[in-house]
């Protein structure tokens, strides 16, 4: 007997203490996890509420909310289909208005009494994820419980609690989404099948039972699998494409009931409860199929039919262990016969229906198929992009994950040397094998993982804890104290101290700066553009937003009802903060046509994209970015990358529009320079020059071809200036004609050829929100310009001076030129911009002949105060007449806002379109100059009018070359910026420093990875 024992024996109150400790400590345990869990999730709910606004983390949970509140005006029915996002066709979304939606808004009706505000919906659905993910740990601890007792279970849920995998990350306040349900659900699911199982193998039910009626024998088996087969199908109805766990429990059986028969034991007593469980699944679901086809993504015949299949397949394996056993057919036979049944079933697939087999063979790679060659929706969509780092899930799991592994193959030990093990062990091998594949195929799936891995780690402590025998009945050893104590640091310690932390990632919950700049240019828009199906006509609309509409493949939308372009990204951000129809939105409907309009070379293709699209009587009439869709540095949370991988017009690919300059290979620093033809989209000439021509400065872009471990790559010139300033474009233009390393511009907004105007998209509306106030922006944009030598400083005392641009970065503040900040960003970054489409007004005149007239106007948004200048131009004939459209007026605007259908523009004119051009007067050089006045009416096509001007000498030649000045008005400011088409701006020139970058890197030494780090240039 040991020490302890005897001191316990000689001390009958400690004794009964330790006694109470080991019946309940699992309590007060679990209790206090549960609270972390919760306040963990929930305590930045005040982050979530800007102005009395809830605002949402991420692109889903925006319609999640719209179909929650669907469902609060409609309950309990779900919204069938949906005119108000991608047009012009509608959609209907299996994966939304489910049962998740339907839940919550049944709790935003009791809190609300009856009628919820829209704030009392957006609250519940702030904690909504928080609260489901703190749920989690039941069925958690169940599971853990079910595979090594109590201490099993506490330690599953204590794996649960401080993992910061991706099921902690969607189960933050204000990440609204299903994949929280998802993670909750299908552990639920999965506990329920252990149990359906366990308790078939005990009472081993037969088929003959059946005949009999022999209810007493069968009750518990047939009622734990129904009790399975509706938690399946709970998890099915929020969310359809969890087929996933059919295909997980469909692999289950056929190994299991293998297995058994092979071994020599009847696998009829669990195929009974799979069959019984599925049956059950397959009636459940064809209670709620919407469509007849075979789909993942809504109630389809898939989802029964799948169910049905693995039931009927059971029962099939049963009956053939039967028919072997009676013909005395050698139990070794028995895989090699199922195997083949399933090989000729595959190939009369691939007869009779190949496209149903390719469905099939495709669904299962997308999932577990570790991905190679994703698609451009898998590397677009942040959450089906492949695991390239499995790093990460160390970072995430711990130890936890080895410790589970070890579980994983123990098992498998035990599967083939111990006769009797249990089916419930082996269900944790699949499931957790399944899981994992998947997370590699798809991060998003990354949600599910942290079950297995807890319920493995619990399975693997229980079996140390039994190991070492420690039981205070018997005495406790110091090796037993110290076993556990080595096991709890080993699974705790690294989730409690490797980065990052639970409670760093609970810290970290916050809607971010997208959700607020697109939110506040969404309110423009929502104040200031027609509603829908008002628009050329004015009133209220007629699109009934929570209205109800028949579920068809395209919607007639009505006169006056038009779509909003942008990135499909922020459709569901337009669709429930702006109230707008998006043409695109996050189910990737309509990307291939926003990436057609947005990297559109020309004018005349990105109309011909929205004339494809738009219908009769109902246009796309606006298009809304960011300083996102712009920016090349994905690292920076930019997205340009994205739109060139569903560009379909021709086969373009990122690097046609920027490529890489590493000013430092051995730490991975480097910029993106831009190539002429990423100037010439449509998206960067909308959000950069607001429709505006530019030209090319007199600056040089240089680098040299280096070479590293056999690699090439550009580098800066070794004369170690990548920036080189010119005094014309003659110069410039000779130097690149003489170096084949080195282009004109290609930096920030300086192209390297003429980038023209734009005559139908004008620039309306903005969010007050700067991009300047996103450390993403900044870091991208202090990176490049340390990177090409472009000056900027730490301020002095946390401000910048009148002249300069402020740069907040990190709690930093830099401070740039104007100068170097106009060649980053010709125009003041709001965070989002909207544009509108409008027929443009014509401006007709008479000017020297055959010479270019340029007109220009000063515009205003007075949403931010920011002026830039929109420049058009056009061509004389031989009699010196000319034409050209501009979408820009000058006045008029009170006389059409949104009362009449129409804009109210925040961008409006300080003055009338200035016009100039070059001629001769008495054979001598001179300028000529003109204004003219267009109105809002003659832009937006209700006035068909043209604007005339005539041009006259900025001052008259007399015949003894002495001159007088003409009266006409001239803004100097507008007129110096066009005299020419190729001079250089000599204070912009001037600011471009010659210096290279000495910045550094924390990545690993020779990786090429994106610079982290930011130093001054002084």
């Amino acid at each position: 007997m040991s020490q302890s024992r005897g001191y316990l024996d000689d001390n009958p109150e400690l004794e009964s203490a330790l006694d109470w400790v080991q019946e309940w400590y699992h309590i007060p345990t679990l209790l206090v996890l549960l609270g972390f869990m919760l306040w963990n999730r929930v305590r930045n709910v005040s982050n979530f509420v800007v102005d009395g606004e809830v605002l949402f983390s991420g692109q889903d949970p925006w319609y999640h909310f719209r179909s929650t509140m669907y469902v609060v005006e409609n309950w309990p029915a779900t919204m069938p289909f949906d005119p108000w996002t991608y047009f012009p066709n509608g959609t209907a979304s299996g994966q939304f208005g489910t049962l998740f939606d339907q839940v919550f808004a049944t709790v935003a009706l009791i809190v609300g009494l009856g009628s919820p505000s829209e704030q009392t919906v957006g609250m519940v659905a702030l904690v909504a994820p928080a609260v489901l993910g703190t749920i989690a740990a039941i069925p958690t601890y169940f599971v853990g419980r079910r595979l090594s007792g109590r201490l099993g279970g506490v330690t599953a849920v204590v794996v649960l609690a401080l993992s910061a995998g991706t099921f902690l990350q969607r189960s933050l306040v204000g990440t609204y989404d299903h994949q929280v349900a998802e993670g909750l659900l299908q552990v639920t699911a999965v506990f329920a099948v252990m149990v359906a199982i366990s308790v078939a193998e005990r009472d081993k039910p037969v088929y003959e039972q059946f005949g009999e009626r022999d209810v007493a024998a069968l009750r518990d088996t047939v009622g734990y699998s129904v009790l399975a087969g509706v938690a399946i199908a709970l998890y099915l109805w929020t969310w359809p494409p969890a087929v996933l766990l059919l295909g997980i429990l469909g692999v289950f059986f056929l190994l299991w009931l293998t297995i058994e028969f092979v071994r020599g034991k009847s696998p009829e007593h669990v195929a009974i409860a799979g069959a019984v469980m599925m049956g059950s699944v397959t009636v459940f679901e064809l209670a709620v199929i919407n469509t007849l086809s075979i789909t993942a993504t809504d109630h389809s015949l898939l989802q029964p039919l799948l169910a049905l299949s693995i039931g009927a397949g059971t029962v099939f394996m049963a009956w053939l262990a039967r028919y072997m056993e009676s013909e005395g057919y050698d139990r070794n036979l028995y895989p090699v016969t199922v195997g083949g049944i399933i090989a000729v079933v595959a190939v009369l697939m691939a007869i009779l229906t190949p496209d149903l087999l390719n469905y099939f063979v495709d669904q299962v790679l997308r999932v577990v198929g570790f991905t190679s060659s994703p698609s451009a929706t898998q590397t677009s969509v942040g959450e089906a992009t492949p695991l390239r780092n499995p790093g990460i899930l160390y970072r995430y799991y711990g130890l936890a994950l080895f410790v589970a592994i070890a579980g994983a193959l123990y098992i498998v030990g035990k599967q083939l040397f111990d006769r009797d093990a249990p089916a419930e062990q082996f269900l944790m091998l699949v499931w957790g094998a399944f899981i994992l594949a998947a997370s590699f195929t798809q991060i998003r799936f990354g949600v599910y993982l942290v079950f297995p891995v807890a319920a493995l780690t619990a399975f693997v402590v229980g079996r140390v804890v039994k190991w070492v025998d420690f039981s205070a009945d018997d005495g406790v050893e110091v090796y037993q104290v110290l076993t556990v104590i080595v096991l709890i640091f080993t699974i705790v310690g690294p989730l409690v101290f490797v980065s990052p932390s639970a409670a760093a990632v609970g810290a970290s919950a916050a809607p971010g700066g997208e959700a607020q700049g697109w939110n506040d240019g969404l309110d423009w828009m929502q104040e200031n553009t027609p509603a829908e199906g008002a628009y050329g006509t004015g009133g209220d609309g007629s699109l009934e937003y929570y209205g109800t509409y028949e579920n068809r493949d395209n919607y007639d939308y009505q006169p006056g009802e038009y779509g909003v372009m942008s990135w499909w990204d922020y459709g569901h951000l337009i669709t429930v903060e702006g109230e707008r129809i998006p043409n695109a939105n996050p189910f990737q409907q309509g990307a291939t046509s926003a990436a057609n309009f947005l990297l559109a070379p020309n004018e005349s293709q990105a109309n011909d994209v929205l004339q494809s699209i738009d219908e009769d009587d109902a246009h796309t009439r606006y298009v809304a970015v960011d300083w996102k869709m712009t920016n090349v540095y994905g690292g920076y949370n930019g997205k340009f990358f994205a739109p060139p991988r569903f560009y379909d017009v021709s086969n373009v690919s990122a690097t046609d529009y920027y490529r890489t300059i590493y000013t430092n290979p051995q730490t991975g620093q480097r910029f993106k320079y831009r190539t002429q033809e990423y100037y010439n989209t449509t998206v960067v000439r909308l959000y950069e020059f607001h429709g505006s021509a530019v030209e090319p400065k007199p600056v040089v872009l240089d680098w040299r071809i280096a070479q590293q471990n056999g690699q090439q790559y550009r580098a800066p010139p070794s004369d170690g200036q990548t920036i080189k300033s010119f005094n014309t474009m003659e110069q410039a233009r000779a130097y690149v004609e003489n170096d084949s390393t080195a282009q004109v511009g290609g930096f920030g907004t300086v192209p390297s050829q003429r980038v023209p105007a734009m005559e139908q998209y004008r620039y309306v509306g903005s969010s007050e929100r700067s991009a300047y106030e996103s450390n993403s922006h900044n870091r991208g944009m202090l990176v490049e310009s340390q990177s090409i030598g472009a000056r900027f400083r730490p301020a002095t005392n946390g401000t910048c001076s009148a002249n300069a641009t402020t740069l907040p970065l990190n709690g930093q503040t830099f401070c740039m030129p104007e100068a170097s900040a106009d060649l980053m960003s010709q125009n003041n970054p709001a965070w989002t911009k909207i544009f509108e489409r409008v027929p443009g007004a014509t401006i007709e005149g008479t000017g020297p002949a055959n010479t270019t007239v340029t007109a220009s106007v000063r515009m205003r948004n007075h949403q931010t105060n920011e002026t830039f200048v929109y420049r058009q131009q056009a061509q004389t004939d031989a009699n010196g007449d000319f034409e050209m459209t501009v979408p820009y007026s000058t006045t008029g605007y009170d006389k059409w806002g949104t009362e009449e259908g129409y804009t109210n523009v925040s961008v409006r004119a300080d003055s009338q379109y200035q016009l100039t051009a070059r001629g001769t007067q008495n054979g001598s050089p001179m300028v000529f100059t003109g204004t003219t006045a267009v109105s809002e009416g003659q832009v937006i096509g209700e006035n068909e009018t043209a604007s005339t001007v005539d041009l006259t000498p900025l001052f008259e030649r007399q015949p003894n070359n002495q001159t007088t000045t003409n009266e006409s008005s001239t803004d100097d400011a507008l007129t110096n910026e066009t005299a020419t088409n190729e001079t250089s701006n000599g204070e912009s020139t001037n600011e471009t420093a010659t210096a290279t970058s000495t910045e550094t890197a924390t990545s690993t030494p020779g990786a090429l990875t994106e610079p982290t780090q930011v130093q001054a240039r002084p």
